[in-house]
């Protein structure tokens, strides 16, 4: 049985699909989200044992988003960026509906001073 899991990525989330250019050679992220992720990256690996197995079992993960601002965003968008870097923080083996069997997201209160995600995952039966 696992603990649960706890962590908070600071800054606004960007959608991962509305970050994406495309060239003659293919489709690319675009810089905003490529240094929003690394940075985000960082951050998640400062609060994760990296000694730790990636997470194999059945959870529930929460996001609450608090946003920077009142813009008007896709809910989806930011779930697919924070799914994606659990996966490449090695927290998440992988982000199918194996793994992931539930998942809530919560777009709270602005928060100007401190636009950020807050992450909760969960074991479940």
């Amino acid at each position: 049985m696992i603990k649960p899991y706890s962590f908070t990525v600071h800054g606004e989330t960007p959608g991962k699909k509305n970050n994406v250019k495309f060239s003659r050679w293919g489709a690319y992220k675009t810089k905003h989200y490529r240094l929003w992720h690394a940075a985000a990256l960082k951050e998640i690996l400062m609060q994760w044992d990296i000694d730790s197995e990636p997470i194999e079992t059945k959870v529930a993960i929460t996001l609450r988003f608090y946003h920077g601002d009142n813009v008007r965003r896709d809910s989806d968008n930011g779930t697919s960026s924070i799914f994606d870097l659990l996966q490449d923080a090695g927290i998440l083996s992988d982000d199918r509906w194996q793994i992931v069997r539930s998942f809530k997201v919560l777009n709270e209160l602005v928060s100007k001073d401190e636009a950020r995600c807050e992450i909760e995952i969960m074991e479940i039966e």
